[in-house]
């Protein structure tokens, strides 16, 4: 661990980010949400999605599927996913992109009783070809009255429509006879795909962020088209005020961004979570060598200028910690606590 010049404290609290920065390859973007899904994020999961560089890509077509792939994912959880005693549903959403496929992963708790109808649905998608998907979505929309399951079924269709590649899917059993429903949607941006990372890691991310009492990770271009949509996402969970100091974080990146770099859109990490009731905000970006001490120097300032305080034991740090991720690039480091 490598601590800029005047900075001493922080490295054991960030240990988390490094850990999370490391479980993703470079070049690549990933979102992973946990906890309470609720409608209105839908037009923030859209944006977000729209704004990442999903393969230099000037397809249009794999685009508008794409943006239409997150959605109709996102909206099955809260269609389908069993509610809680609060009326919302709790959950798991997520993507992967990379230069050759774009993996969204949704992870929902299911009623029993829809464990076999829906493993049967799924089956019988993955075993049609496209023609005959294309007549049993015209029988639904003829004959379907559009209650639960016929909604289901006709979702479950365009999506494999859409993204040309069968359901993956897998039916986890939770105590007290509650179970898991995991799905994964592709969409391959080329004739000869790579193998993207399957269930099992998105279940170890999960899992990871349960544990951790992570409620989400980002890693990707830190610039203001794909870091609001998250802001959008956090500042609009149910509990009034829980994140209103996610626009100072918005407002320090950005003075940090246009004061040492040409462009904005430095890539990085963002994770939010929470210890022992404290929320915080911890932010990695990716820098030369010679360019973290004057971070950590406008770093602390825009602290400062942001009146970040905090009674509590994990405050925001004065130190500002970087490690070497690379042969030529540093991870800079550093938490807020709102």
């Amino acid at each position: 661990m490598d601590t800029p010049r005047g900075c001493s404290r922080g490295e054991q609290h960030l240990e988390m980010l490094f850990y999370a920065y490391q479980m993703f390859d470079g070049g690549v973007s990933y979102y992973g949400y946990r906890g309470t899904m609720m409608d209105h994020f839908t037009e923030a999961i859209l944006d977000l999605g729209s704004h990442i560089k999903q393969a230099n890509t000037d397809n249009v077509s794999l685009k508008k599927r794409a943006s239409f792939l997150m959605v109709e994912c996102f909206q099955n959880i809260l269609r389908h996913g069993i509610q809680e005693e609060s009326g919302e549903a709790e959950g798991f959403f997520g993507f992967y992109s990379s230069s050759d496929f774009l993996t969204i992963n949704t992870i929902n708790g299911i009623n029993p009783s829809s464990v076999d109808p829906l493993r049967s649905a799924l089956d019988d998608i993955n075993a049609l070809s496209p023609e005959e998907k294309k007549q049993r979505y015209r029988e639904i929309i003829q004959n379907e009255s559009f209650g639960e399951e016929g909604g289901a079924g006709l979702g479950l269709i365009e999506i494999s429509r859409k993204s040309g590649s069968k359901l993956k899917y897998e039916m986890e059993p939770k105590p007290l006879g509650k179970f898991c429903f995991h799905q994964q949607v592709t969409i391959h941006y080329n004739d000869e795909p790579t193998i993207p990372p399957q269930i099992q890691f998105t279940k170890m991310v999960e899992k990871w962020m349960e544990d951790n009492a992570i409620h989400m990770i980002y890693r990707g271009k830190l610039d203001h088209q794909s870091l609001q949509p998250i802001i959008d996402i956090m500042s609009g969970m149910a509990k009034a005020g829980q994140w209103e100091n996610l626009g100072k974080l918005m407002d320090t990146l950005k003075e940090i961004q246009h004061s040492l770099f040409e462009t904005d859109a430095q890539s990085g990490i963002m994770v939010v979570g929470q210890h022992e009731g404290t929320r915080f905000i911890q932010v990695g970006i990716e820098v030369l060598p010679q360019e973290k001490d004057a971070l950590c120097t406008l770093a602390k300032m825009q602290f400062k200028a942001q009146q970040w305080k905090s009674a509590d034991a994990h405050r925001p740090f004065a130190a500002c910690v970087s490690r070497s991720v690379g042969e030529s690039k540093e991870l800079f480091t550093f938490q807020l606590v709102p």
